[in-house]
């Protein structure tokens, strides 16, 4: 593991403080469900898993479609890898 980790309550106030119409709600609730165990992960290991399913959106058949859900993928990895502390 890198060290590095993402903090519930600082991922939690992000979301709460949010315009939650920038990013997909389906990536919202799972940012939500992560953050509602008292699990401690691997900063790493979770851009990882946002990378992946956001270049599969971006290779998606429908190209408005993906190419949304691609830049919510983007915005989700920016929270984590920032560890939920909004810094504006």
């Amino acid at each position: 593991m890198s060290g590095k980790y993402v903090r519930v309550d600082d991922v939690m106030e992000l979301i709460n403080t949010s315009n939650r119409g920038t990013c997909d709600y389906f990536i919202v609730d799972q940012i939500e469900e992560l953050c509602s165990s008292e699990k401690i992960y691997d900063v790493d290991a979770v851009v990882e898993q946002l990378e992946n399913e956001r270049k599969f959106w971006e290779n998606a058949y429908d190209g408005n479609l993906g190419k949304e859900k691609a830049r919510s993928y983007g915005h989700a990895i920016e929270i984590v890898k920032g560890g939920g502390v909004d810094v504006n």
